[in-house]
């Protein structure tokens, strides 16, 4: 069963949420770990604790928190990425491979874990005058997955906004010495829009990322690990390689005072055939103050896997 994730623009008024979006803060990386999934949240809101520091993005999938020396993100050039784009802003974003970026921290991150979902952290932050950007990150011990709940809040008005989410996959490098991997936009069942992976040619070690959002999106598989969204929206397809997989979604126009909710997920598996995809939807709030204070919520769902 698959169902739609309801991602959406939703007015705001900004006066009500009690947010001051005034100076920055800085917080050191928050790790998150479950029986699968070893990971954090950076300063910079990025996944990873930054640069090549430990952990990256890490997976056991026996489930018994064995971190062996494999780690998605952190080897060679360690590259995470998310960035917005607008007829105002140009192309911004920030990477895990530093500790700064354009878009500044106002909060976070910020430990949430064992409310919503055993782990859980947010972060908030803000590009000049002209739109904030929240990241809820989750995930529950026994999920081989991070849930990843992006909202976009424009404080003046925005038009032709995209995002564009995309990282560059290591699973072969620590053991075999390999910086290739095996890229595949959709498989059997799953749309090629909807999903993009890259898995390890001697581990099978298999990272992805995929999304059910109602907003406008496409994969791609990105040999110069483009940061554009226009890239991954044209579906491009570079084939198997030392490539960057990404999401890119089509936004449109945002008013002043308007958010938009993407919800999409970094899926795993120990091959392409396991890889644990969602298959519920991330609550969406009303209002950007719930997200301020990470009361988003997540959702608990059935693990589902590619046969």
């Amino acid at each position: 069963m698959r169902l739609s994730t309801k991602s959406h623009v939703i007015p705001l008024t900004l006066a009500a949420t009690g947010l001051l979006f005034t100076g920055s803060a800085v917080a050191a990386p928050i790790v998150m770990e479950g029986d699968y999934v070893r990971t954090a949240v950076s300063d910079n809101g990025t996944l990873g604790a930054g640069g090549s520091a430990d952990p990256g993005i890490i997976h056991d999938p026996s489930g018994t928190r064995d971190w062996g020396p494999e780690d998605y993100l952190t080897p060679g050039t360690p590259w995470e990425w998310f960035g917005v784009q607008s007829a105002q802003t140009g192309l911004v974003g920030n990477n895990n491979a530093y500790t700064s970026g354009d878009i500044g921290a106002i909060s976070g991150p910020t430990d949430l874990s064992g409310g919503s979902a055993d782990n859980h952290v947010s972060w908030l932050g803000q590009y000049s005058d002209l739109f904030t950007i929240s990241h809820n990150y989750s995930f529950n011990d026994d999920e081989e997955r991070i849930d990843v709940l992006t909202t976009i809040t424009a404080l003046q008005d925005l038009s032709d906004v995209k995002f564009v989410r995309a990282i560059d996959p290591d699973p072969d490098v620590n053991t075999h010495g390999s910086y290739d991997t095996t890229n595949t936009r959709g498989t059997t069942g799953v749309a090629e829009e909807d999903f993009v992976n890259s898995q390890g040619g001697m581990t099978g070690l298999t990272l992805g990322l995929y999304t059910q959002s109602d907003i406008t999106h496409n994969s791609g598989i990105s040999a110069p690990w483009s940061t554009d969204p226009d890239a991954y929206l044209a579906g491009v397809n570079d084939g198997d390689g030392d490539y960057a997989i990404g999401l890119g979604f089509d936004i449109g126009s945002l008013f002043s005072g308007e958010l938009v909710n993407l919800s999409y997920s970094y899926v795993m598996g120990e091959t392409l055939d396991t890889v644990d995809l969602p298959t519920g939807q991330v609550p969406e709030p009303g209002t950007l103050a719930l997200l301020g204070l990470g009361l988003t919520g997540v959702y608990v769902s059935r693990r589902r896997k590619l046969r």
